[in-house]
């Protein structure tokens, strides 16, 4: 049985490393079909392993390029009757009406493009396929045309950081759900670029400001665990529960040949599939132990924000061979001195018309969901709460919260 204090709630699957282009930052250096790829049983197999352990996580199925599996409407359909949120990361080259339906139709509820720059011409020219922007767009409004939600997927590059406003207008032009911008982390055909973000602080201080500012959609950092610093500083609250890296806490990866690695930019095998349960290398790994203990090194290890940040672990193991040494990306210099105090208030129950009557926790149905991983507790509050106006529940308790099961709580 898993660590009870850390459940995975999102897991990055590399379904396969075929893929019909061959981009200067891919962090997998996908081309080829991987030799000994899982099998379509083996697929089924591991998804049923996966749902054993915590049924209700948000699955994320990528590549290379997802759509090269040919059975990718059966691992959709098998993942959502499992009762994942199934989600696909893809170049959306491949993503004509008929395939965005049969996704639709499987149980798919979101897509995540990647798209280079605002220029057609730039993102296929980063791409080396000509007309591939005009397809990832189409993807994109087919997909949420269809209903299914979209996001727009850009990884940070000297050539392309200055457009972030851009992005965010692009994204809204699409009446996408969120932008999120990855910041590289030099592991596979990565390390062979001249790609060095120079203007990374600046664009996480952008990046936290629009977090906070845009109500049209979501903008989101994705590997730089320093935004929330910046968030701080810029005065928005910033969780005692909110964790930078949530590599070996509630996130871990699946390479296409079964291996679980913290996250797809950590080549580092913790175990694979095919010998041993998924349940038992969560739970057992020594490096996922170390990762949770948070005793980080360098600079990192004296910062006043290593609570709500601690950095990039696949930074740290990319650039210095330690996944727990200091993350250089990071320019700030703690003196060790310096105290900082998160909170984490309880959200207050909102009752879901002036005639509904407002609900209450208790003391230990509060702590419970106080180990709900940040970014999941407002839904399985949402849950909770409408299970208990439904049956004229007026104060939940830890046994209303057994009976719902929301999202694999902690017992």
């Amino acid at each position: 049985m898993a660590d009870i204090e850390h459940l995975p709630y999102i897991v990055s699957w590399n379904l396969t490393s075929g893929c019909n282009l061959a981009c200067p930052h891919c962090y997998m250096d996908a081309r080829e079909k991987s030799r000994g790829e899982l099998a379509a049983h083996e697929v089924k197999g591991v998804l049923d392993n996966l749902a054993a352990l915590n049924n209700n996580l948000m699955l994320i199925l990528t590549g290379g390029e997802p759509m090269l599996r040919p059975d990718i409407f059966q691992i959709i359909e098998h993942a959502s009757s499992l009762g994942f949120l199934t989600v696909l990361g893809t170049n959306g080259t491949l993503l004509d009406v008929k395939n965005i339906a049969a996704l639709k139709r499987a149980g798919l509820k979101g897509m995540g493009v990647s798209v280079d720059s605002p220029e057609p011409a730039h993102h296929d020219m980063f791409r080396g396929y000509s007309g591939s922007w005009e397809l990832a767009v189409g993807a994109l409004k087919t997909a949420r045309a269809a209903g299914i939600e979209t996001q727009l997927d850009v990884t940070l590059t000297d050539d392309n950081i200055e457009g972030i406003d851009r992005f965010i207008e692009l994204g809204v032009s699409f009446k996408a759900r969120a932008v999120n911008f990855f910041f590289l982390v030099c592991t596979g055909r990565a390390m062979e670029t001249a790609i060095s973000t120079t203007g990374y602080d600046s664009a996480i201080g952008l990046i936290a400001e629009r977090s906070m500012s845009e109500k049209r959609l979501m903008v989101r950092a994705r590997c730089a665990p320093h935004v929330n610093k910046s968030l701080y500083e810029g005065g928005h609250k910033v969780s005692a529960s909110t964790r930078g890296c949530l590599a070996a806490t509630s996130y871990m990866r699946i390479d296409p040949t079964g291996n679980i690695t913290p996250c797809p930019y950590m080549p580092m095998t913790l175990g694979n599939v095919r010998e041993r349960g998924i349940a038992d290398i969560w739970s057992t790994s020594s490096e996922l132990e170390k990762m949770r203990g948070a005793d980080y090194g360098g600079r990192c290890g004296r910062c006043e924000f290593k609570e709500v940040c601690g950095g990039c672990r696949a930074r740290a193991l990319a650039r210095r061979g330690d996944f727990m040494a200091e993350d250089d990306l990071c320019t700030y210099n703690p003196d060790g001195t310096r105290s900082l105090t998160f909170s984490d208030d309880f959200p207050a129950a909102v009752p879901a018309d002036a005639n509904s009557t407002t609900l209450q926790w208790d003391d230990d149905a509060r702590a419970r969901i106080g180990r709900v991983p940040l970014f999941m507790k407002k839904i399985v509050i949402s849950i909770v709460e409408k299970k208990a106006r439904e049956r004229g529940i007026t104060l939940i308790n830890c046994t209303f919260i057994d009976e719902v099961k929301a999202f694999g709580m902690p017992k």
